[in-house]
């Protein structure tokens, strides 16, 4: 063989070769590129997520502090009830007792009038 056939050869491959690299090199730095683009629009989402997220929270802290308040003003409303509820308990008893002894009186009033109806 002759070694101007395989210099040349060798020449022609590497030559080859280098083409090779650099479409590869290209097509790299062009996914690359493509993936940084991609990447910005993760970080914009994430961005607007955790912002989001930083509302809701928020809205919940709010909730929470709200959902306190109500507890605070069920638990009065619960006591007041119970205090009416012991008032009205105590005069139903009082009235209870009243009517025993105006319904004892008007029996006694009834056998004193029988009583006379029978002595005339």
């Amino acid at each position: 063989m002759n070694p101007e056939i395989n210099q040349n050869a060798i020449l022609q491959a590497i030559l080859e070769l280098s083409t090779q690299v650099q479409g590869v090199k290209t097509e790299i730095q062009q996914q690359i590129k493509a993936l940084d683009k991609r990447l910005d629009s993760v970080e914009t989402r994430l961005d607007s997520l955790e912002t989001r997220l930083g509302s809701v929270e928020t809205r919940l802290d709010s909730l929470e502090i709200r959902l306190g308040s109500v507890e605070t003003r069920l638990n009065s409303l619960e006591t007041k009830l119970d205090s009416v509820e012991q008032n009205l308990s105590a005069k139903i008893d009082k009235v209870d007792a009243k009517m025993n002894v105006l319904t004892l009186d008007i029996l006694e009033t009834k056998a004193d009038v029988e009583m006379l109806k029978k002595a005339k």
